[in-house]
């Protein structure tokens, strides 16, 4: 998770360019006939389905994983994903991903000696994810030493590049040495942040928090409780895949894939599954697969095929209602200060998270 960035420390900002190529001359195709036309163009437009994906994984150009891009990807696919964001640190990867589609990110990755306030650790790793990155700027992505060691201005600088990448900014593991508290994320949402993960199911991101530190889907709360629009997702953080065994055999952390990701409502084209997840129309699950999901005239109605428990909070995280069965629903009211998400439980513990309806 780390990402070990010394060694770059004190070269000025460089983002080395991929380099374009030039697209061949289309050879001549004859002209089909008008039917057969019509029958082709209807074929080659994706429906819009539910897309299970990936927003937080790494390969070996991370310096901290052994897995072959190709690799990594074609394990996701055989794991079912339809799409990976594949957010190698400091280095935006650009692949082909065959059967799984394969999209342009970086985790960008501050790991700092010293941070105000002061890491409780000893430790100050504040990491972002910029998403959806334009292809042609692949490479590496090099940051300076910190002159200004505030945590805000840290991530500032993060935000920045990812907006010059063409990025969406996704804050990563804010319980990961307690990076990011409550109000922290509450400042970085006003400065760009769209994403928030709140499942990092990496092995130590420490999501449930401590007797000091709530977990991390009370910082959510927390946030939106402010009237900051910020989505929740998971991750898997993955760095092993094929050689998670042998990682573990040799007595290391294994931190593998298939734990925590998105479902998301678009068709199978990245510009479609870029806007759906920037308006908001995902979930996010560790292992719960939703039948129905809707956000219609105030009402946020959920189901699935199986009976499990829903939860639906409001402000600061209170239980507004609480069901069980294959469905359940919650219309907006006086008692929910303005917002309302839904905990999906299935009897195993595993759960799904949607995003909140807004008054």
């Amino acid at each position: 998770m780390d990402g070990t960035v010394a060694a770059m420390r004190g070269v000025p900002l460089v983002l080395l360019l991929g380099l374009a190529c030039g697209s061949p001359a289309a050879p001549h195709v004859k002209e089909p006939s008008k039917d057969v036309t019509a029958v082709s163009r209807v074929a080659e437009v994706p429906r819009e389905t539910w897309l299970k994906g990936q927003l937080h994984a790494h390969t070996d150009r991370s310096g901290d994983s052994e897995t072959p891009v190709a690799t990594a990807l074609a394990w996701y696919a055989a794991h079912g994903f339809d799409f990976v964001v594949v957010t190698d640190h400091n280095f935006v990867t650009v692949a082909d991903g065959g059967p799984v589609l394969a999209i342009p990110g970086v985790e960008l990755t501050q790991n700092l000696e010293r941070c105000d306030p002061p890491a409780e650790t000893g430790r100050c790793p504040l990491h972002i994810n910029a998403l959806f990155v334009a292809a042609e700027r692949a490479g590496p992505v090099v940051f300076p030493d910190a002159v200004d060691v505030r945590r805000r201005a840290v991530f500032g600088r993060a935000l920045r590049t990812t907006r010059e990448l063409g990025g969406l900014a996704q804050l990563n593991h804010p319980n990961f040495h307690y990076s990011a508290d409550a109000s922290l994320i509450a400042d970085l949402v006003d400065d760009g942040v769209l994403l928030l993960e709140v499942a990092n199911e990496a092995v130590d991101s420490n999501n449930e928090g401590d007797a000091r530190h709530p977990n991390t889907l009370a910082l959510w709360d927390a946030a939106l409780s402010r009237g900051k629009k910020v989505y929740g997702v998971a991750t898997d953080d993955a760095h092993h895949y094929e050689d998670a065994a042998a990682v573990t055999t040799r007595g290391e952390q294994a931190f593998v894939g298939d734990r925590g990701w998105v479902m998301v409502r678009a068709r199978k084209e990245p510009a479609a599954i870029r806007a759906a997840i920037e308006r908001g129309d995902f979930y996010a699950s560790n292992g719960v697969t939703l039948t129905g999901l809707s956000m219609k005239d105030g009402t946020l109605a959920v189901e699935t095929a199986t009976p499990h428990t829903f939860i639906f909070k409001g402000a600061d995280g209170k239980v507004l209602r609480e069901a069980s069965g294959t469905a359940a629903s919650v219309t907006l009211g006086d008692g929910d200060s303005g917002y309302v998400r839904a905990e999906v439980v299935a009897p195993d513990g595993r759960r799904a998270w949607t995003q909140p309806l807004w008054r």
